[in-house]
């Protein structure tokens, strides 16, 4: 076998393993909704949609300061954050919507 015969093998090889994966991923994710076989759902409907690091990153942005500490807390996350003033301030955002209050 000559190197570039060599190298479209191992490349084939490569695309055919992510092939073969990704429906296992996907398969993790999703399940198939009652509609059909062919129609696709959040594995929950309650399934949150904002993920504790999203919040974290959308409460540093919209303050400025610097995340003291944050943690799940019933629907949502609350975040401590530090203030640009020196302020100690405590935000909760929504899961489902990413809400901030």
């Amino acid at each position: 076998m000559t190197g570039s015969n060599l190298k479209r093998a191992c490349c084939a090889v490569a695309l055919a393993l992510v092939a073969a994966l990704a429906p296992a991923h996907a398969r993790d994710r999703w399940l198939v909704d009652e509609r059909g076989p062919n129609t696709y759902a959040p594995r929950s409907a309650n399934e949150r949609r904002v993920s504790l690091e999203q919040a974290v990153e959308r409460v540093q942005r919209a303050t400025g300061g610097r995340v003291l500490d944050a943690r799940e807390s019933g629907e949502g996350y609350r975040v401590k954050v530090l203030t640009r003033r020196g302020e100690v301030r405590t935000v909760y955002v929504d899961a489902r919507t990413g809400e901030m209050r």
